[in-house]
């Protein structure tokens, strides 16, 4: 178990004193909750055990207050930019595409240097956790040092600072990942929050209202490199699925992995 005078895992070099770190951004979880009175969220092991929890994953003394708000920096930032697509009076601040059967929009109001930095930072936070939650999820060392390396460089005090920062960004590691919801958002969101490791290269993080796939080598996401978001070059994109389709595939990853 970590202590506050551990050195801060983001920087490696201020103390880690920062207590209640969100692994995963609050907004990102807290539609589990739903229609729960008093609030709470089910947590379940692969043994059926369960038990009632009342805030998503969070951990003490993996981050110094300055990487902390850093990371909040980039939160905020994406936070309204991409709920708003549930909102019709911001539909210009989007745009929808149809090829083939693969359906997505486009955040026009999104920074997408500033979207892969949070993306790095749910993933990297994530892998380096030794919360129960966390545990089957980890990056290879080599990809894990690498996300924590471009973090650092553009940890800011706040978004002005960032996007004067932002220019110099010219390069990013060579991963892949896809981000994808249902076309409407469900409430309750008949889905999960959880995180894993489908193999060494291969990760899935189930953010309640999306889903998440970061990849470091080879995998699936190299046949859909329309909605891969790990570039430089173009708008923000988010794979959109039937809601009968997301409730299908939620409960048979669930199955499957009670089972």
């Amino acid at each position: 178990m970590r202590k506050p005078t551990d050195i801060c895992l983001l920087c490696n070099e201020r103390q880690a004193t920062q207590s209640n770190s969100h692994l995963i951004p609050k907004h990102f979880g807290q539609g589990i909750f739903y229609g729960t009175t008093p609030k709470h969220g089910i947590l379940m092991d692969k043994t059926g055990n369960v038990r009632k929890i009342q805030d998503i994953l969070k951990e003490n003394y993996i981050l110094c207050p300055v990487c902390e708000k850093g990371i909040s920096v980039f939160e905020s930032y994406c936070k309204l930019r991409l709920e708003r697509f549930n909102d019709q009076s911001f539909f210009h601040q989007f745009r929808k595409f149809k090829k083939g059967s693969l359906e997505f929009f486009e955040c026009l109001q999104i920074d997408i240097r500033l979207f892969n930095l949070l993306i790095y930072s749910i993933v990297w936070r994530v892998s380096v956790s030794q919360n129960y939650g966390c545990l089957k999820f980890k990056l290879p060392d080599e990809e894990e040092e690498k996300l924590r390396l471009i973090l650092n460089e553009y940890i800011s005090p706040s978004q002005n600072e960032l996007f004067g920062r932002l220019d110099k960004m010219n390069s990013l590691p060579s991963h892949k990942h896809i981000l994808f919801r249902p076309k409407k958002k469900l409430r309750p969101p008949q889905s999960m929050l959880s995180v894993s490791s489908i193999n060494e290269y291969t990760h899935m993080l189930h953010l309640v209202d999306y889903v998440l796939i970061y990849a470091t080598g080879k995998s699936e996401l190299d046949t859909i490199p329309e909605i891969n978001n790990n570039t430089l070059n173009r708008f923000v994109r988010v794979g959109l699925t039937e809601p009968e389709h997301w409730r299908e595939f939620n409960f048979n990853l669930l199955k499957k992995w009670k089972n």
